[in-house]
C-alpha cells in the first residue's frame, strides 16, 4: 500500500468488492460529491460520528446506571431546578 503525504491527505490504495464500489459510485453521483474520494471520506466521517455518539451514550448510560438512590434523588432535584429556571425565562 503506497503512502504519500500531500496537503493534509494521504494517498492510499484499497481493494474493495465490486458491490461496495458500485455503492460508493452511486452515492457519489446521487450527492454530487466532487470525487469518489470526497464521498468515501464523508461516509467514513459520518460513520465515525455515529460511533462516537454511541460511545458517549453508552458512557452516559453507565454513569446514570451507577448512581446510588441518593445521587439519583439529587439529580432529580437539579432537574426540577433547571426546569423551573427555564419556565421563568419563558415568561
Amino acid at each position: 500500500m503506497a503512502v504519500v503525504a500531500h496537503s493534509g491527505k494521504e494517498k492510499r490504495t484499497f481493494s474493495l468488492s465490486r458491490d461496495v464500489v458500485e455503492y460508493l459510485e452511486n452515492g457519489c453521483a446521487e450527492t454530487h460529491a466532487p470525487s469518489l474520494s470526497a464521498y468515501l471520506e464523508s461516509v467514513v466521517r459520518e460513520f465515525q460520528a455515529k460511533v462516537e455518539m454511541e460511545k458517549r451514550e453508552a458512557a452516559t448510560t453507565a454513569y446514570y446506571d451507577g448512581l446510588t438512590a441518593d445521587q439519583m434523588d439529587e439529580q432529580a432535584e437539579w432537574g426540577r431546578v433547571g426546569a423551573a429556571s427555564i419556565a421563568e425565562v419563558g415568561r
